[in-house]
């Protein structure tokens, strides 16, 4: 008599629900680490491709090595304690990132921005991903008894682990991240992941006391010592952090730097000026604000796109234009308001994307002033012909668009702002470019563009000499890209901007700005 062929039983087997609830909690909590990882390693290394491709990439390998080695695991042991055990380690370094956050990213930045962020990613999320990789091919090992009934057991416990996965993404980036501190949200992923060891030896193995006793010291310890960041950090004798919050579009500090109020975005400067007047120090909002009047010397309707700390906003009010804003990020409207002195009973703002608002838009304006920064990087939407086309479209005859990005004019990396240049001018009858610094660095380029077939002849004064002198011609112009919405490489062309920005970031405040 044949005998159907079956696994070999544990001596004590875990409850299906309880296998199920493992899968759920680990398979919610990995979506969750990579998730909120843009946020932990953002702030050093900018919220940019390389920082997706890198989390994405330790993911991968991690989890990878977690199966394969959780399914010899399960072979060789299959015993449940295990399972449980690895679930506990993995709350101890989910623990561990805020605490090693700081050290552990301050060594991965010696190796530039790809290698950096890579190793930082690794040396932070690896170990907890690996151990979470184990659980899949652990449980289904517990969980299957028969081989006629695997299929559609592994089935069911891949549905409910893809179930959490979706629920840990929806909840992270639509409620989690925008409302509570990182350092918050890491605790309370820490702990979901150690109810589960609390569950199995209370209920299954509760002559384990001494295991469920670690898991319980485990718990206490993390409430108890997990750090937690004042309202207000005092870096060193020039620089304080009087405010920090994250939202949907990244980390945000207002910070103190002796008699200047510096507004941060994911590590990166946004706008500047002097606390007790909010005077404007930017010398390219000067500079935007006075190619402003010379190209349209009469005060009218003004669409800024891009709020900020509201330099530019300032500026315009002061010219007596009436000013609308878009800001896609309500947390970056509430600090201006409170902390840069925009008034919005002065200036009418909508809180869109800028795109969006412009497409539906049926007012016409005189200028439009393209300010857009996600961290160091212009969002590449707005940096296509399909988009300037549509600017074009809420512009009167006589209008002018003014854009703001930071790039090289000469040189090896000048690329970027030749493909700006050129993209505008595919829309636009003329564009002027305007530079203020050395041609051999980086810095602000005010591009002026508009229709009509020739060039506003500005009123001749002692500010547009000056302005003039800063006039430059980017080099390779006529052979750049043309951005549109199927390829637009701006990114990968400023890659070099981006990493040396940070890095003046940390020479003129601290690298302690980035990380606290």
């Amino acid at each position: 008599m044949k005998h159907k062929p079956s696994f070999a039983k544990t001596s004590r087997p875990v409850p299906p629900w309880i296998l199920m609830l493992t899968v759920f909690v680990t398979g919610n909590v990995i979506m969750m680490l990579e998730v909120v990882g843009t946020r932990v390693v953002g702030p050093f290394f900018g919220v940019g491709i390389y920082v997706w491709c890198a989390l994405i990439t330790v993911a991968l390998l991690a989890l990878s090595a977690g199966y394969w080695l959780g399914g010899r695991w399960a072979d060789a042991k299959r015993r449940p304690e295990f399972l449980f055990l690895a679930i506990l380690v993995a709350a101890v370094f989910t623990f561990l990132i805020p605490v090693m956050r700081n050290p552990l990213l301050n060594f991965a930045g010696q190796f530039g921005v790809r290698g950096g962020v890579l190793l930082g990613s690794a040396l932070l999320f690896g170990a907890p991903l690996f151990l979470l990789g184990v659980v899949s091919p652990y449980a289904t090992k517990l969980f299957t008894d028969q081989f006629e009934k695997i299929g559609s057991r592994v089935g069911l416990l891949y549905s409910v682990s893809t179930l959490g996965s979706f629920v840990g993404t929806v909840a992270m980036g639509f409620y989690l991240i925008p409302n509570f501190r990182i350092s918050s949200i890491l605790l309370a992923l820490g702990l979901a992941l150690l109810f589960m060891p609390l569950v199995y030896f209370l209920l299954v193995r509760a002559r384990k006391w001494p295991l469920f006793a670690l898991a319980v010291i485990v718990g206490v310890g993390a409430l108890l010592f997990f750090p937690r960041a004042p309202r207000t950090q005092q870096l060193n004798d020039y620089v304080k952090v009087i405010y920090k919050t994250t939202s949907f579009y990244g980390e945000i500090k207002v910070v103190q730097a002796g008699e200047q109020r510096v507004l941060l975005v994911d590590g990166v400067t946004q706008s500047e000026e002097k606390i007790k007047n909010h005077q404007v120090t930017p010398a390219y909002i000067i500079d935007m604000n006075n190619l402003i009047s010379r190209y349209h010397p009469t005060a009218g309707k003004a669409l800024v796109i891009g709020l900020g700390g509201g330099n530019i906003v300032h500026a315009l009010l002061e010219k007596n234009f009436t000013v609308d804003v878009v800001e896609i990020d309500k947390k970056i409207i509430f600090v201006a308001t409170q902390y840069f002195g925009v008034d919005p009973k002065q200036a009418n703002i909508t809180l869109e994307d800028g795109r969006r608002f412009v497409r539906k838009c049926k007012t016409k304006y005189d200028v439009v002033v393209l300010n857009t920064f996600s961290g160091e990087s212009t969002p590449s939407h707005m940096l296509t012909r399909e988009f300037f086309k549509e600017v074009n479209g809420v512009l009167n005859d006589s209008g002018i668009s003014v854009l703001n990005f930071i790039s090289y004019v000469q040189g090896p990396h000048r690329f970027a702002a030749a493909a700006v240049q050129a993209t505008l001018r595919a829309e636009n009858d003329w564009c002027q470019v305007y530079f203020r610094e050395s041609k051999h660095n980086f810095s602000n380029i005010l591009y002026v563009a508009g229709r009509g077939g020739v060039v506003p002849e500005p009123l001749e004064d002692t500010v547009w000499e000056e302005l003039k002198k800063t006039a430059t011609i980017i080099s390779g112009q006529d052979d750049a890209v043309v951005c549109t919405d199927d390829y637009n490489p701006v990114d990968f062309l400023n890659r070099v901007v981006y990493r040396r920005w940070r890095q003046l970031v940390i020479d003129s405040l601290g690298s302690d700005v980035l990380l606290n």
